[in-house]
């Protein structure tokens, strides 16, 4: 008796990625690479707009299904959160990438809401620290009162 393994033919995998998950790849791959301050002023951006919406967070943009300043604000904030994780995740090649870093870590850790919301902020700190270690900078963290709003 004889048993033959058959291997399982691609064509018929339903697993296989379609059009639109190639796309999205496509989409994603242009993303990649050396682009830090692009990232960042993207996060600037995005971390304005949800402050301006939420002062405004009553009024109702029907022309964006119907949700108002502040919903739009909360999906600004996600946006920001996502181009600070674009910023971390990349490893710094020069000194100006890392202060971008430490810029964003800085602004978050002053938002009490934005870090109940996510870890984002921890993950930008963990990265900051591993590429100031790469870069030959010493990061020291220093106590503030709380309260404070000095970052100095």
């Amino acid at each position: 008796m004889t048993t033959r393994k058959r291997k399982a033919s691609a064509a018929c995998d339903e697993t296989l990625p379609g059009a639109e998950d190639l796309s999205r790849y496509a989409r994603t791959y242009a993303q990649l690479g050396d682009h830090a301050e692009r990232h960042f002023l993207l996060w600037q951006l995005s971390s304005a707009h949800a402050m301006l919406l939420e002062q405004d967070g009553d009024r109702i943009h029907a022309e964006f299904g119907g949700l108002n300043g502040r919903q739009l604000a909360e999906g600004a904030r996600a946006q920001a959160r996502f181009f600070a994780f674009m910023l971390a995740e990349a490893p710094a090649q020069r000194d100006e990438h890392l202060e971008r870093k430490i810029t964003v870590y800085e602004a978050m850790i002053f938002q009490e809401d934005e870090m109940a919301r996510s870890h984002t902020a921890v993950m930008v700190e963990a990265a900051m620290q591993v590429d100031a270690r790469k870069l030959g900078i010493n990061l020291t963290k220093v106590a503030i009162e709380p309260g404070s709003m000095s970052r100095h």
